[in-house]
């Protein structure tokens, strides 16, 4: 056997939120060769398979996994030549998604700077199709080569068949696609993407009016680490999903609510500000509820002050859901996966 299980592992630890039991079996793997026997290991024993990235978007249950988790460690970044000032980045889907960043701006490469600081692994942000700042890590993708545990082989998705959307693709709904590597497709030429509200409003404090590379990365940062909370508390992020609504429920929402934040889609459809209802409509920024709340700084974020439990921080969610929904009738989705 090539691959060492071990049992009983703590997966709290593993994950930003830093809740939840232990894994019944618990591998690390660090290439797409290992996946086949770790596949072949839960099938012989029945149990499920659940694959872990930067655990920066899930939550793990007090009760633990009761099958075998897979921790994605697969490394390596290179940089091709492509048409034109086009550059095709490959990496492994085990590096960590604010390293690949980096990485990208060190090489002068434009395209997914906006996405500076985002948690978790490369793997981690094509399965969520990780958004910030006016950007989607699904703009650079070139293609995403992908294990599939029914026909036990690696496949190349194209873009166009990875079925990307708003925090969502086709490795997210089918759970049979393991990401093993990517290629995004990245630029020279300087394309600053500086129209998000608060990016624009950082470069006028700045007197920036023509940001270099580095300049947008330091300030993605800077707005970043403004509204997040940091270590020791335990966080995954966004918790909800901006709800989308038709033209006919926002122009409802904006005689009630007039300074209602939303943006509009390319398909027509309105996006809102899931923090701003939860904030200006619920009062939810900044609760406390024992061992877990609402960010001070950022109504989506949920936090874990230390001790918490995973149903805690799950029945803070559902009265938030619930306050929005009774008062407003939109119904918000998770962005966090939940086992």
């Amino acid at each position: 056997m090539n691959i060492q299980i071990e049992e009983g592992v703590a997966l709290a630890p593993l994950t930003t939120m830093l809740v939840g039991g232990a894994a019944r079996f618990f591998v690390r793997i660090t290439g797409a060769s290992q996946i086949s026997e770790v596949v072949s290991f839960a099938r012989a024993k029945n149990i499920p398979l659940l694959v872990l990235g930067g655990g920066s978007n899930v939550l793990i249950p007090d009760t633990g996994f009761s099958g075998l988790v897979m921790k994605v460690e697969c490394k390596g970044i290179s940089f091709e030549l492509d048409e034109g000032n086009r550059v095709r980045m490959i990496v492994g889907a085990g590096e960590r998604w604010d390293y690949v960043v980096l990485s990208a701006v060190l090489e002068r490469l434009w395209g997914i700077e906006n996405l500076s600081l985002v948690p978790g692994t490369l793997g981690g942000a094509i399965v969520q199709n990780i958004g910030a700042y006016g950007v989607e890590v699904c703009d650079s993708v070139l293609w995403v080569e992908a294990y599939d545990m029914q026909t036990m082989k690696t496949k190349i998705f194209l873009r166009s068949e990875c079925m990307f959307g708003y925090r969502t693709s086709i490795f997210k709904t089918n759970r049979n696609l393991i990401v093993v590597r990517a290629a995004l497709e990245l630029g020279r030429e300087e394309k600053a993407q500086t129209d998000y509200e608060d990016v624009k409003k950082y470069f006028l404090t700045q007197n920036n009016n023509a940001p270099s590379l580095e300049d947008i990365r330091c300030a993605i940062i800077a707005i970043r680490t403004a509204k997040m909370p940091a270590p020791p508390l335990g966080t995954a992020g966004s918790f909800f999903k901006n709800p989308v609504v038709s033209v006919d429920v926002f122009e409802s929402l904006k005689k009630t609510y007039p300074e209602i934040k939303a943006y509009v889609q390319r398909d027509g459809t309105i996006k809102l500000s899931a923090a701003w209802l939860l904030d200006k409509v619920c009062g939810w920024r900044g609760v406390r509820r024992g061992n877990v709340g609402v960010y001070k700084k950022q109504s989506l974020v949920l936090v874990n002050y230390g001790g918490a439990s995973a149903q805690e921080i799950l029945n803070l969610a559902q009265k938030m859901r619930g306050s929005l929904f009774q008062k407003t009738g939109i119904v918000l989705e998770e962005e966090v996966v939940i086992l």
